[in-house]
């Protein structure tokens, strides 16, 4: 076990270890349950590289104590996690994190399930606190403790053996002091009455990350598709589980193989050679007969789906004039309440959801995420109260500033749309 200070000059100096063998794990999982005893939290972090193999390679874990016990756990040097996912999988146990989703992603992709919350994320918290939607960890570092990071290793390949000690000491930065800004954080959000939004968004953006696509939606992801047709949906998606297919095979990432332009272009054009698939604009050039092939293969795979069995995709609902012009003032009312509320206008309501509303108007969808959890309370209210007729936006003279105002009944002259 060897505990190495921190050099940097930005930050305080910070004692960590780095842990390369299993039994050097296993004393600090001792060292955690007994730090955690009265203090059920523990801070987390991940480095990773996800650029040159099919799934993202998990290289070092940092894992910090209410105590300050850090650990920098090397990966492949100690092989089997299961002690630490073990340790982790508790749901008395909250887990600190950054911007956890890319963190909770590979997690479960490494362990092969999820580990359980409850989770506190310094992002989400900061946003529901005037921080910022996406604030970095090094932003709210400084806004909040006044302490400058050096976050130059950032985009380090964390592969490379051994480690510089700047490296270290990054990674160690990134754990050091997310108690602390918990503690910060968590007390601004009881005062204010956010706690349970925060913990609530947390909750669904990290349940969402744990989630692994099913191979056969992998279609879903690809930009552009709303100009396809039924068959070309269908070929869209065999060009997209080969491409799966293939990639996990040579072990690289999806768009080393094809990238999605190319995958696009097939299926709108539906080409009847694998020649003609060739001489697309967006493909490769010097594309060889075994790729042209193989993709051919998939397009004739498309071809033959019947109408029925094709994918389905809803598309983005196409407005009118009315709808367009409802779109805007429920923009217009995000606005007030954002204001109001000191939150993003995009955190405290999504456009597809405002899209989605202005599209069913009088009769909106009890499932629309606007009138679910926190948001129904900070702004779904209000853009119900509007469709219904019941909502006045005016300029209050006295405060200087835009009022809006729920009545019971609608008592002025209105315009059906």
């Amino acid at each position: 076990m060897r505990t190495l200070p921190s050099q940097s000059t930005n930050t305080p100096q910070l004692e960590y270890t780095l842990v390369t063998n299993q039994a050097v794990l296993a004393s600090f999982i001792a060292i955690w349950s007994n730090d955690t005893i009265t203090d059920r939290r523990i801070a987390i972090d991940t480095e990773f590289i996800r650029e040159r193999t099919y799934s993202p390679v998990l290289e070092m874990v940092q894992i910090a104590s209410p105590s300050g016990h850090i650990a920098l756990l090397d990966v492949p040097a100690i092989g089997d996690l299961s002690a630490l996912w073990d340790f982790l999988d508790d749901d008395t146990l909250l887990k600190i994190v950054h911007a956890g989703n890319q963190d909770v992603e590979i997690i479960t992709l490494v362990r092969g399930r999820p580990i359980a919350g409850p989770w506190f994320d310094t992002q989400v918290a900061g946003s529901f606190l005037g921080l910022g939607l996406q604030a970095g960890y090094g932003g709210i570092v400084h806004q909040i403790l006044h302490v400058k990071l050096d976050k130059e290793e950032g985009f380090s390949d964390w592969s490379r053996r051994p480690f510089t000690e700047s490296m270290l000491d990054y990674a160690a930065g990134d754990v050091h002091y997310l108690h602390v800004l918990e503690d910060w954080l968590g007390e601004k959000l009881l005062l204010r009455g956010r706690e349970t939004w925060a913990s609530d968004q947390t909750k669904r953006i990290l349940e969402t990350s744990a989630e692994q696509t099913p191979v056969e939606d992998l279609w879903l992801r690809i930009g552009g598709k709303h100009n396809l047709d039924a068959t070309g949906l269908a070929i869209l998606r065999e060009l997209t589980i080969w491409r799966d297919t293939e990639a996990k095979r040579r072990d690289k990432p999806r768009r080393n193989v094809i990238k999605d332009d190319p995958l696009l272009e097939i299926a709108k054009r539906k080409p009847r050679t694998p020649k003609s698939i060739g001489e697309l604009r967006s493909m490769p050039p010097n594309s060889g007969e075994r790729l042209l092939s193989e993709l051919y293969s998939c397009v004739q795979r498309g071809l033959a789906v019947p109408k029925a069995q094709c994918p389905k995709f809803h598309f983005p609902p196409v407005l009118d004039e009315q709808g367009s012009a409802l779109l805007e003032l429920f923009a217009a009312i995000v606005k007030v309440r954002s204001l109001d509320t000191d939150l993003p206008p995009s955190l405290l309501a999504p456009s597809d959801d405002l899209r989605q509303l202005a599209s069913t108007r009088t009769n909106p969808s009890p499932e629309n995420p606007l009138f679910l959890g926190w948001r129904q309370d900070l702004i779904g209210h209000w853009l119900h109260a509007c469709v219904e007729g019941r909502l006045y936006v005016c300029w209050d003279v006295e405060l200087g500033q835009i009022k809006l105002q729920i009545t019971d009944t609608v008592t002025v002259d209105s315009i059906t749309i």
